[in-house]
């Protein structure tokens, strides 16, 4: 952490990079459909790491499919708004850091909470960009259509896609 008790972002990669890595060790044989950083910006700013399997996403849509809500499920909105839900993953927050240290949440009570908000959301889609180029991000198994996301835990998934498609037009940036 810096002198603001911020971290930078090469402490931010080097969390992921390590992360996932021991993540993927300790889980061989499973492939993966999704990764996503899930962030509560406005609590620490709270980076979490998630991952899903699409055999554990058609478990879930099945429960849900045959439940209270049975209808909206069985609807392209209601699948896509699961399949991206990192709260129904199989793998939500396997691991987390806060990247700013404020136990008294006085960070944001200042003029440019706004930009300080945007700033964090920049520099952790600006960190995924650059994962996607490491060996530990190429060492996922990982179906032909993995997707990734870096979303506020107060947005919706489709803001990932908005923010992560200023670095290009890939696939894994793309929710279908």
């Amino acid at each position: 952490m810096d002198k603001d008790n911020q971290a930078s972002f090469n402490e931010v990669m080097l969390f992921v990079r390590n992360e996932v890595s021991q993540f993927i060790d300790a889980h061989p044989g499973e492939v993966f459909s999704a990764f996503a950083f899930d962030c509560n910006i406005w609590e620490g700013v709270e980076l979490n790491l998630c991952l899903t399997t699409q055999g554990y996403l058609n478990e879930i849509l099945h429960y849900y499919q045959t439940g209270a809500r049975k209808d909206y499920y069985q609807t392209d909105e209601g699948i896509l708004s699961l399949k991206y839900n990192t709260g129904d993953w199989k793998y939500q927050c396997f691991s987390s850091m806060n990247c700013v240290e404020d136990e008294d949440y006085r960070y944001f009570d200042t003029n440019d909470k706004q930009e300080k908000y945007q700033y964090w959301m920049n520099l952790l889609a600006q960190v995924m960009n650059e994962f996607l180029q490491t060996p530990e991000y190429a060492a996922i198994p990982k179906l032909l259509d993995f997707k990734v996301l870096v979303y506020d835990h107060d947005e919706d998934p489709e803001s990932s896609e908005l923010r992560l498609t200023v670095f290009g037009d890939r696939p894994a940036f793309r929710l279908n």
